[in-house]
């Protein structure tokens, strides 16, 4: 099995349990919750590998601009950590954090 199947596979996992989260709240989740968990999804499942903001602009399919913003909200959650490219300076990537890897755990991941 190819390492970007394999990360889609653990990519649908994290989103079917977080999914299941939400439906456990009882306010609901508005759209840019679940966009940003989408997107924390996405980066747990490639864990250790750091992801770069353009790569989950694709995933989020909305501009730069918002997916920065969700990205944001995410590392003022703690769970993610965003930090210039050592390679070019231009971009910046996103990885987890201990407590953004202590919640993929959770999840029964491997991050």
């Amino acid at each position: 099995m190819s390492v970007l199947s394999t990360n889609q596979n653990q990519m649908s996992n994290y989103i079917q349990i977080l999914v299941r989260q939400f439906k456990t709240l009882e306010d609901g989740v508005s759209s840019n919750s679940f966009k940003a968990y989408t997107l924390l999804a996405y980066i747990m499942a490639t864990d250790p590998n750091p992801v770069f903001i353009h790569e989950l602009v694709k995933i989020n399919g909305t501009g730069s601009m918002r997916t920065s913003k969700l990205v944001k909200a995410l590392a003022e959650d703690g769970l993610v950590q965003v930090t210039p490219s050592p390679t070019d300076s231009r971009k910046r990537e996103v990885t987890l954090t201990n407590k953004g890897r202590a919640l993929a755990k959770d999840l029964g991941g491997s991050a």
